[in-house]
């Protein structure tokens, strides 16, 4: 058909494509309230910048009501542009709404497109005649950047308002991008409507977990169209058509209509053709289709199978009609409501609920001869569709070799675009489809697990692997299966709590397969045998390895893999201790790589930053974390292994060295792009943070942390320190020891001896020290017993000659490992508190106990900690206190209170306050009990004698007695029971 066909006498051709790409604008019904409601919301006489989220059921009205808000904006000077998302036909293609929304925007403002794509070559890759300006393969980020770049630009312009339809089709692509877009917003006034039908919806739908996250977006209105009232419908029914319908049939279809205005249309109409209402609304559609003639019912099938939407060159391929007879045919679907015309010529069902009962009535043979034309016509012509459709209607008519050839071109074209969650579902299917002796099967597996990591899906990855190792084809060569091997155990290490297990035996296996000689394959396989010997603590044997594959890359003169490998033997260099070595190693490389946007700087600017960590250098470490992060941002590969790695450590590190502020802006991450296990990685460290000012964590938050506990140790540890935090502050230990457990044993599981365990015990002691007033008999002996265990750890570790632990008096200890130091210092000091607090058995010297504090107030200023260090010189106050040297515990408490202001760290202020809290007063006397009578007090409710306060106080048994007489006194008791009968009654004490 002729475009001149589609375009409205008198228009200009601009004009009329404009108008067609956005849906018709009919008489609504019932809707008034709907209306005003969204002329407030998008603010047509105030433009600003909103985010909406529509929702209602098939056929309720959402395209009608946003072609008129549309049509209204219009009229108010705002630009239009839509997006749809289909169901079958294209559900495939990544950004599919997204390139006919830039497609609309090229039109309406060809300029602000200009500009951008200059900027930001991604934009190209959904501007299907610039795709060649385009990068060869742009990133989600990428293509993000841009789509938000120009939407801001046109919005600067003037007023945009930005309409996606049926979100439950979205491909994962566009799913991410909505979501980045609602939640990033637009500073220019730029109204992004997004609709879905949520009666498609259910609990394992894509779509069912997005919309969790949109719900918690900040500003973004959601909008539940809900069913119109009897009156509006009957409305409906008399104006379908020219035929007034009696009372009785009026209110039958008003009954079935059950307040849907399209069903309301459908079932009126059926009544003006004489069609009886009896039925399901299914079959009350279809008789709409077959009251057409025979050449219309062919087009309406044909179109059916396809989704939709079709273009107009892929209908005429498809039918055997002549041009007048598909002219004809179209016009009578037109005429019947059943298609519309769109821009570029193509046509599509009036609603997408008379598309679906078109295809489920087609016969099983039908829908196989019209796939295989589909295939064919798509085979012959791969401008008329992508190339998922292709797989799709190949598939379907039986042509397995073709769908997954046009599935893995489809995957191929997904990742040029940014759209590696498309790629890997394409990529999956053709797996499906695949035999498993084909040898393809190999080379697809590779495919799919290059695409799920790059998607993030770092688990995905290694399972497609490992299924292709476990179940090999009977012709898979030694060097396939080399490179398998040594790629999945290369994944492996990046989620060591699922897989790591296993990563060594897989490299020593490609070892023993892959040929000699001097090969590419060999040095992939060798390279990665190495890393695992590193990762496993095999040093002799990683660095002999290390000689070999450095020649070997020398050879086939690849500098970048010789400089992979030299990255990987800085840490045979760390393990010695000899940290001037590494730094001067580590200088080299960076040397080497100058200023190249090369992915190998971020993994040596992580690992120069891990050197610096462990010499105590905090600034310096996260000056580097900082340059990594950054360089990952600039190459767009913020969330792979290292860019991630440099954030997050980057975000702890400010957190370390007080920049409290500086640690949530990294950690608060709101990119939707952003996978699992990282996301939640990023949600452990921030609640370091937040439990440090005093936040509440809801149990909802740790569950969801904990969900990927048996992904990755980085979460276990990340979460388990506040976590405990968490509980203890809120005097729950029982559950502080619970996660302290669980986190242990899964460690230990995995890791064996590990680091972390200093801190954690240094904390877990430190939450005990704090409740040991209030706890039972039963909970302390088991704080007593969860931390006898945990200290023996910690001696292990503090022992150990490898990493260079030493004794806290050795000059170089501030060179090899000061954080495990610092905690370790403080464990000793927390155990001392303990024993003290709890008022069991002999209580320690107050000299030891000022002792001990002070080596952790010094090791904490040593480390640059300063909110640990703050922790710690309110501790040693409490214990100058108690030895009774008041004045030093005054300037130690003055000195934490500034840093604990600065911060904000609500929970330290509260110990400060309660460290130096006037004498308690009662109602009853103007008497006031002085702090250390307030000591007394407690001890004395509960139920210590004066022999074992004065014990726990260091005071002699006769000053005890001496202030358990005034207390009786000042609270008007006769007795030490009735006197803690009236402390608790009137909250003197916890």
């Amino acid at each position: 058909m002729a475009t001149a066909a589609l375009l409205a006498s008198g228009e200009s051709v601009q004009s009329s494509i404009l108008r067609l790409m956005t849906p018709p604008v009919r008489e609504l019904v019932g809707r008034d309230a709907d209306l005003v409601r969204f002329a407030e919301i998008l603010g047509l006489d105030a433009p600003h910048g909103v985010g909406v989220v529509v929702s209602g059921d098939a056929g309720i009205g959402k395209s009608s009501l946003l072609a008129r808000v549309s049509a209204d904006a219009e009229t108010a000077g705002w630009g239009v542009a839509w997006g749809h998302c289909v169901g079958q036909s294209g559900s495939g293609v990544a950004y599919l709404p997204f390139t006919e929304l830039v497609g609309r925007l090229e039109l309406l403002e060809p300029e602000a497109v200009e500009q951008v794509v200059a900027t930001r070559p991604a934009l190209a890759v959904l501007l299907p005649g610039r795709r060649e300006a385009a990068a060869p393969t742009s990133s989600p980020g990428q293509v993000a950047e841009a789509v938000h770049a120009l939407l801001t630009a046109v919005g600067e312009r003037s007023p945009l308002l930005v309409v996606l339809e049926d979100a439950h089709w979205a491909d994962p692509s566009s799913r991410d991008l909505m979501t980045l877009l609602l939640t990033r917003g637009f500073a220019s006034p730029v109204a992004l409507v997004v609709t879905y039908r949520s009666d498609d919806l259910h609990r394992r739908h894509p779509l069912h977990e997005t919309l969790a996250v949109w719900a918690r977006i900040a500003g973004v209105e959601h909008v539940d169209l809900q069913p119109l009232g009897d009156s509006a419908i009957r409305d409906i029914v008399v104006a379908a058509g020219s035929l007034a319908p009696d009372d009785r049939t009026t209110r039958e279809i008003t009954r079935r209509a059950e307040g849907n205005p399209f069903f309301a249309e459908e079932l009126a109409a059926s009544t003006v053709s004489g069609q009886p209402i009896s039925g399901g609304l299914s079959r009350v559609l279809w008789a709409r289709v077959d009251q057409l003639s025979a050449p219309t019912q062919e087009v309406v099938r044909t179109m059916a199978i396809g989704g939709r939407t079709i273009s107009h060159d892929l209908l005429v391929r498809l039918l055997d009609l002549t041009e007048p007879e598909l002219e004809a045919a179209v016009a009578e679907a037109v005429e019947r409501h059943v298609i519309e015309t769109r821009w570029p010529p193509a046509y599509a069902f009036r609603h997408a609920l008379l598309a679906e009962t078109t295809t489920s009535d087609l016969l099983p043979g039908q829908r196989i001869r019209l796939h295989r034309a589909y295939a064919g016509a798509l085979a012959a012509d791969p401008t008329l569709g992508p190339p998922s459709e292709l797989a799709r209607h190949a598939a379907a008519s039986g042509d397995l070799a073709t769908a997954v050839r046009a599935a893995r071109e489809a995957a191929r074209s997904d990742l040029a675009v940014g759209g590696p969650a498309n790629a890997l579902q394409h990529l999956e299917d053709a797996l499906g489809w695949l035999p498993e002796e084909s040898e393809e099967r190999d080379e697809v597996s590779l495919e799919a697990s290059d695409a799920a990591l790059t998607a993030g899906d770092i688990v995905r990855s290694v399972q497609l692997l490992r299924d292709r190792i476990e179940h090999p084809g009977p012709a898979q060569s030694p060097v396939t299966r080399a490179r398998l091997l040594a790629t999945c155990a290369n994944r492996c290490r990046l989620v060591d709590l699922v897989f790591a297990e296993t990563a060594l035996d897989m490299t020593t296996e490609a070892m023993a397969i892959v040929p000699a000689g001097d090969s590419a394959d060999r040095l992939f396989v060798v390279t990665a045998h190495m890393q695992q010997l590193v990762d496993t603590r095999q040093y002799t044997e990683a660095a002999a390895l290390g000689e070999e594959a450095s020649a070997l890359a020398a050879r086939l003169d690849l500098p970048g893999a010789l400089t992979e490998i030299r990255t990987v033997m800085s840490r045979v260099i760390e393990v010695h201790d000899d940290l001037d070595a590494l730094e001067r190693h580590i200088d080299a490389l960076l040397a080497d790589l100058g200023d190249r946007p090369d992915p190998l700087r971020v993994r040596i600017h992580h690992q120069a930053a891990t050197m610096h960590h462990r010499r105590g250098r905090l600034r310096q470490a996260l000056e580097a974390y900082d340059k990594g992060a950054a360089l990952a941002a600039e190459l767009h590969i913020d969330w792979a292994p290292f860019g991630l790695d440099s954030r997050l450590l980057g975000g702890l590190t400010a957190y370390e060295i007080g920049d409290w502020d500086g640690a949530a802006r990294r950690l608060d991450v709101s990119d939707p792009l952003l996978p699992q296990p990282g996301r939640s990685f990023f949600d452990a460290a921030l609640m370091a943070v937040r439990v440090g000012r005093g936040e509440t964590l809801n149990d909802h938050e740790i569950a969801a942390v904990r969900d990927w506990w048996h992904v990755d140790g980085f979460g276990i540890v990340q979460l388990v320190m506040p976590a405990v935090e968490h509980y203890g502050n809120a005097g729950d230990l029982a559950r502080a020891l619970d996660i302290a457990e669980d986190a242990v044993g899964e460690l230990e599981r995995t890791w064996g001896r590990f680091h972390a365990v200093v801190r954690l015990a240094a904390l877990v002691a430190g939450q005990a020290a704090g409740n040991a007033p209030h706890l039972d008999a039963t909970l302390l002996r088991r704080a007593d017993a969860d931390l006898e265990s945990m200290t023996a750890k910690v001696d292990a570790i503090v022992a150990e000659p490898q990493r260079g632990v030493r004794e806290p008096t050795s000059e170089v200890i501030e060179e090899t490992n000061t954080e495990t130091w610092a905690w370790d210092r403080r464990l000793r000091a927390e155990l001392l508190r303990l024993q003290w607090r709890a008022g069991q058995g002999s209580p320690p010297h107050p000299e030891a106990m000022v002792a001990a504090w002070r080596e952790s107030v010094e090791a904490f200023e040593r480390y640059g900690h300063p909110y640990e260090t703050a922790r710690s010189r309110a501790r040693l106050a409490a214990a100058l206190r108690a030895a009774g040297d008041t004045a030093a515990a005054r300037d130690e408490a003055g000195l934490a209170r500034e840093v604990a202001t600065r911060l904000g760290a609500a929970p330290l202020l509260r110990e400060l306050d309660e460290l130096s809290a006037p004498a308690a007063t009662t109602p009853d006397s103007p008497d006031a009990l002085t702090p250390r009578e307030q000591e007394v007090l407690e001890l004395v409710a509960r139920g210590l004698s004066n022999g074992q306060v004065g014990a726990q106080l260091f005071i002699s048994t006769k000053t005890a007695s001496v202030h358990v007489s005034r207390i009786l006194a000042k609270l008007g008791a006769s007795s030490r029971t009735e006197a803690a009968a009236i402390a608790h009654e009137r909250r003197l004490i916890r």
